[in-house]
């Protein structure tokens, strides 16, 4: 158990949830320790409070972005919590403040995930201030002064951080993508031929999860070290080689696809493995040596002298991932093999800024019916004004909850709000109780600063990661720092379960009933979007294995730009599971169009991997990449359309006079594996276009 869980922690996602639980906690639970000695006990609870929202707000990015996020929350949240103080005495004042701060943090939501949590985090600080307003005793300007400090505070424990490891960031980031690549591989084991069909979807499922993993990893980090770079001055030498070693990862993925399609051999994936997880490894602890010697070793073979029949032999996969393996040691060793000087360590890129004009551009773009998040604003600012006014008017004690829950819940689309109010309810029953047995049992003794500590630390290790479990610490949090003492806190745990539930049952009849964005509606074009990235992708292979070429960085541009595609087509048919049964788009033939999508981007990939090295005759090949590009744009059109595609084309005469031909060059080589793809791509067209023709996706009648 010992040696899984440090396994665990070392991960780069673990890893870093554990710094920003670590700095968040320290930031939060300082004031508890230093403020009651000095005298300033009162400031306290305003003080964590502060921090926790602003810390919350800290949700990563570029250096700039996230001081002024911060800034905004700890600063503008004490005038918010004043104005809450105020806005107490009037449920229509506090109504109208409510609904102006619901559109702003709806809107604000175009600015990117920064902005939805800033939005929540500032329209919680007006509340908590209708809550210490109720309570009355002068508290507001004890509350708001508490809380702004420790929001500044939060801001110069986070500067310090930044300072002592300006990239230790991003070593975490890349880092998490060389772990989801490992565990990749290690989803590729080779294919048992008594395997039952059941089993062997199983694992296709299995490795398509791994492929998603790791692409999402890759992307993030990769966007991490684009918004570092665009700030950096000078050569940026470590910067340069987190690329190298990003890029590296992204190869030795596609890699391992290639192997996973092809049931690979010679069996090393458990050293390529290894040496993903050493990487991941050397980043997070700033030091040691990759060593490729034992995969080297179990690869020195001759795939004909193994015994491994042709279809499984995949030298130049296994070349492509040992090739992208000894860049990511050569970028290692510039990274960790010299003493870093000051300049390296103290700069820090305040320089980057969005473009002028870019936050009114994208707030404009938006500022239409049209847009999903004016939208979810207009829904936000009427349900939580409605909570408002329902708690001012009736006096309403632990009243907050009733609109904080609509808030927190309320997203953009009804999947997720669904989700989030299933996930919250339960949290806060849960919360609730624990909150419940501490205000019983040890309100007003050490343990009780003690407990406000570990659910910060808890809340913060899970938040970014685990949305519901951080909600049962998150919950008894909130209520530790605004609940006073009460002669029966079991009462006042059934009202704030009460009003939670309520929260989440006005916030789904909002979802429902107010401006609704159905995922079936966009679920064709997301689909289409998905086969027009495929086509491309698929085109743009098919012509390098005419021209005998190396796959360049246009392949790599396309291969990302149709695996986010099908990601997006993915999620947003996950999220359609989730609506109502009568507002879903055909769910089977949805599904059927997803897994071509997926097959074919895959056996693309793997295609891939065989440029420069599979000689194919041009005429038959261009006949062949014809007829698959006007039958994938014709399905593409075709779902916008409502129609059913053309009929299948005539792939087989070009498809065979192309595996005649790789496969006599060499048996068992490139030809002989460029072939079995160019079958299976042929196969996934096939399949796309019967699903495609399914009548529920043919019908032009409304579904639903």
């Amino acid at each position: 158990m010992r040696r899984s869980l440090k396994k665990w922690l070392r991960s780069g996602p673990n890893r870093i949830a554990l710094s920003t639980a670590w700095r968040g906690t320290i930031a939060a639970a300082t004031p508890l320790v230093l403020l009651p000695p000095l005298g300033l006990g009162d400031l306290a609870y305003p003080a964590v409070l502060g921090a926790l929202a602003t810390s919350m707000v800290d949700v990563g990015g570029p250096y700039r972005s996230r001081l002024v996020a911060m800034l905004i929350q700890a600063l503008g949240g004490a005038c918010l919590l004043l104005l809450g103080g105020a806005a107490v005495g009037s449920w229509w004042t506090a109504a109208l403040v409510m609904a102006a701060i619901g559109i702003i943090s709806g809107m604000i939501r175009a600015l990117g995930p920064g902005g939805a949590s800033l939005g929540i985090n500032a329209a919680t600080a007006f509340l908590v201030g209708l809550q210490i307003g109720e309570i009355g005793g002068g508290q507001g300007v004890v509350w708001a002064e508490g809380y702004a400090g420790g929001g500044l505070w939060t801001v110069l424990v986070a500067l310090a951080f930044w300072q002592l490891r300006p990239y230790r960031r991003l070593e975490q980031e890349v880092a998490s993508a060389w772990e989801a690549v490992a565990a990749l591989v290690a989803a590729i084991a080779r294919e048992d031929e008594s395997e039952s069909v059941v089993a062997r979807r199983r694992r296709e499922q299995v490795i398509a999860r791994r492929q998603a993993a790791s692409r999402e990893a890759i992307e993030r980090a990769r966007e991490a070290l684009g918004e570092m770079r665009a700030g950096t001055a000078g050569p940026g030498t470590t910067i340069a080689q987190l690329v190298v070693l990003l890029n590296a990862a992204s190869r030795v993925a596609a890699a391992a696809v290639t192997l996973g399609e092809l049931a690979a051999g010679p069996a090393a994936e458990t050293e390529l493995r290894q040496a993903c997880h050493d990487v991941a490894h050397i980043l997070l602890a700033g030091k040691g040596e990759l060593s490729l010697a034992g995969l080297r070793q179990r690869l020195q073979p001759a795939p004909a002298q193994t015994g491994e029949t042709p279809a499984s032999a995949a030298p130049l996969a296994w070349a492509q991932a040992l090739r992208h393996l000894d860049n990511a040691e050569e970028a290692l060793r510039l990274l960790f093999g010299r003493r870093r000087r000051l300049p390296d360590l103290l700069r820090l890129p305040f320089a980057h800024r969005r473009p002028r004009g870019a936050v009114v551009s994208a707030l404009r773009a938006n500022a239409s019916p049209r847009s999903a998040i004016f939208r979810h604003a207009l829904r936000v600012a009427a349900v939580t004004a409605l909570d408002a006014a329902i708690v001012v008017r009736f006096r309403l004690p632990h009243g907050i909850w009733l609109p904080l829950t609509s808030l927190v819940i309320l997203q953009p689309d009804y999947a997720g709000t669904l989700a989030r109010a299933l996930q919250r309810t339960a949290g806060t029953i849960a919360g609730a109780a624990v909150a419940g047995a501490l205000l019983a049992y040890v309100h007003g003794s050490a343990g009780y600063d003690a407990a406000i500590g570990l659910l910060l630390f808890a809340t913060f290790l899970l938040i970014r990661r685990r949305y519901g479990y951080a909600i049962t610490f998150l919950t008894p949090l909130i209520i530790l720092l605004i609940g006073m003492s009460s002669a029966d806190p079991w009462i006042d745990l059934a009202e704030r379960v009460a009003y939670t539930i309520g929260g989440a049952a006005l916030a789904l009849a909002a979802g429902y009933l107010l401006w609704p964005q159905w995922e079936r509606e966009q679920l064709r074009e997301r689909l289409a979007r998905a086969i027009g990235a495929d086509q491309a992708f698929v085109a743009e292979v098919l012509a390098g294995l005419a021209r005998l070429e190396a796959a360049g960085p246009s392949l790599a541009s396309l291969r990302r730009q149709a695996e986010l595609a099908i990601a997006n087509a993915d999620a947003g048919f996950q999220r359609m599971l989730a609506e109502p049964t009568r507002r879903r788009a055909p769910v089977a033939a949805g599904f059927a169009l997803l897994v071509y999508a997926h097959r074919l981007c895959r056996h693309a990939i793997a295609l891939s991997a065989q440029l420069g090295a599979a000689a194919a005759p041009a005429e038959p090949l261009h006949a062949l990449g014809g007829l698959i590009e006007r039958a994938l744009s014709d399905a593409a059109q075709a779902l916008l359309e409502r129609r059913a595609p053309a009929p299948r084309p005539g792939f087989d005469a070009p498809l065979a006079r192309l595996t005649a031909s790789l496969a006599a060059a060499e048996e068992g080589g490139p030809g002989t594996i460029a072939a079995s793809l160019l079958a299976r791509i042929v196969s996934d067209v096939t399949g796309l276009l019967n699903a495609a023709a399914a009548p529920g996706l043919v019908s032009r009648e409304r579904i639903g």
